[in-house]
């Protein structure tokens, strides 16, 4: 690994939560304007992340049938013959499918010495822009019908709660609550959308369906699946399995909301291991602020005795390196 990986590698305050429970929030009142709703979510939410890292939201108002069909198409897309599935290869764009051990994690320290890449295959999508000939449009399967609408859909309606979170970050971090808006611009930003299939094999010594990692992104939202697998880091060392609610999303700070805190908000050590002897599907997506957007240290977030752990970085540079580090169609550089 290169000295510019290195000084770009999170050193986050703790090894992991502070204790083995998921704090959930209800986001009814605060989408309904209920007056005082966003300051009270906010210290939870504070409160959450500087121990944590971890919540889920409940009442977030993303129909349960939208992600059921979310995870219908997944399993529909990777039951597909693999031929069909390499004509959509992932390509410098990190949009379409990488197959199984395309990643292996090399970003975070938690991640074992002698690890093996990940057994799992995954179909990758960005903001599915209108217009032909764009950097990042997506590739689609051409042989699956009614598949990229649903996938559009659950896609934008991720992205828009996401954006329904920012102020209550902002207001978490005593900043002003439109403070992140213009970091995330509709058809620009860094999101992607990860829809991944972890077959039943069961797996060796130091081999994962996701290794032990922290997320790149600002933050994810991971909707719930009936499968077990996740599991999280505990300060104490041991990793325990995620039990959220049924319904739930879960929601998770990455590395660059750790780095735009000076550490104050967890980026957690999490992994995954599906070993119930069955298929498991995962449709994370990852919420990430436009290309030129600066990563520095907010003024709430320093002090004269705490002075920012990271020099500044544009969200492009840090997204860039993050891929070429875990994900073997990027390179490791």
């Amino acid at each position: 690994m290169s000295s510019t990986a290195t000084s770009l590698r999170v050193q986050g305050p703790h090894a992991g939560t502070a204790s083995e429970h998921i704090p959930v929030f209800d986001l009814a009142a605060y989408l309904g304007g209920k007056p005082d709703a966003l300051a009270i979510l906010a210290i939870e939410l504070r409160e959450a992340l500087e121990d944590v890292g971890f919540f889920c939201v409940v009442n977030h108002a993303v129909p349960q049938s939208l992600i059921d069909d979310a995870f219908e198409q997944t399993r529909r897309f990777h039951q597909m013959p693999e031929d069909e599935k390499v004509a959509v290869a992932i390509n410098q764009h990190h949009v379409g499918y990488m197959g199984n051990e395309g990643e292996l994690v090399r970003s975070s320290k938690y991640a074992v010495a002698d690890i093996k890449p990940d057994v799992g295959e995954a179909f990758f999508v960005k903001y599915d822009h209108p217009t032909a000939g764009v950097a990042q449009h997506n590739q689609w399967p051409d042989n699956l019908t009614k598949f990229r609408e649903p996938v559009v859909q659950y896609y934008d309606c991720m992205e828009a709660l996401a954006r329904q979170l920012l102020p209550i970050y902002a207001t978490a971090l005593d900043m002003p609550a439109d403070y992140f808006d213009s970091a995330f611009n509709r058809a620009d930003n860094l999101s992607i959308l990860r829809m991944a299939h972890f077959p039943p094999d069961s797996l060796s010594d130091n081999q994962f369906n996701v290794g032990p990692h922290t997320d790149g992104s600002f933050l994810t939202l991971l909707p719930m699946t009936k499968v077990p697998g996740l599991e999280l880091l505990c300060q104490s060392g041991n990793w325990f399995a995620a039990k959220p609610p049924a319904g739930s999303i879960i929601v998770n700070s990455g590395d660059m909301l750790t780095r735009w805190t000076n550490g104050r908000f967890l980026s957690t050590p999490h992994r995954v291991r599906s070993v119930s002897g069955t298929d498991r599907y995962s449709i994370p997506f990852f919420f990430q602020p436009n290309p030129e957007q600066v990563i520095s240290c907010l003024p709430s977030c320093t002090t004269a005795d705490n002075p920012p752990s990271e020099p500044a970085i544009t969200a492009q540079a840090y997204f860039e390196w993050f891929m070429q580090q875990n994900f073997a169609h990027a390179g490791v550089k």
